[in-house]
């Protein structure tokens, strides 16, 4: 059996010291030839260092948002921390497709589980001001205006 194998390996372009498949030529509507090349390999993977890297920056992030210190309860601010954990979301999804191609799995388990902590940040925000919260929020900071005088810039015109 493998040397049935070794001998379709054989047969394939480009090993063994077999010449690798060259650009594809085309033509163009005047009858110019154009050497089309391959696309550009892609660039190796990152070494371990670099996974444990990424792995404490998006860990620091899931950390921070724990004991996240400004005005989130309606308005601008709100949106940014949506945004804040969106960012977690996603470098946690970052993490999970580069330790799952690294075959790593203990940052593997650790973006995951940061995917699931942004996943219970944003359902904290989001449950309470769908109807699905015994206290009801709002998105939007009380009547038009009121609230930090930073916050009447984004009022709609002639609440004022």
């Amino acid at each position: 059996m493998a040397r049935v194998v070794d001998r379709l390996l054989a047969q394939l372009p480009g090993l063994h010291g077999g010449a690798a498949p060259g650009p594809t030529p085309s033509r163009t509507s005047v009858g110019d030839v154009r050497i089309l090349s391959p696309l550009p390999r892609q660039s190796e993977l990152p070494s371990q260092a670099g996974l444990w890297g990424r792995v404490t920056l998006v860990l620091a992030l899931g950390v921070m948002m724990a004991a996240y210190p400004y005005f989130r309860d309606c308005g601008l601010p709100l949106f940014g921390y949506l945004c804040a954990v969106g960012a977690l979301i996603m470098g946690g999804g970052w993490v999970a497709v580069l330790s799952w191609q690294m075959r790593n799995e203990v940052a593997h388990v650790l973006s995951l589980v940061l995917i699931l902590w942004g996943l219970a940040l944003t359902s904290d925000i989001l449950l309470s001001r769908t109807g699905y919260a015994a206290v009801p929020a709002s998105w939007q900071c009380g009547e038009p205006g009121s609230g930090p005088a930073w916050m009447r810039w984004f009022a709609p015109p002639g609440a004022e």
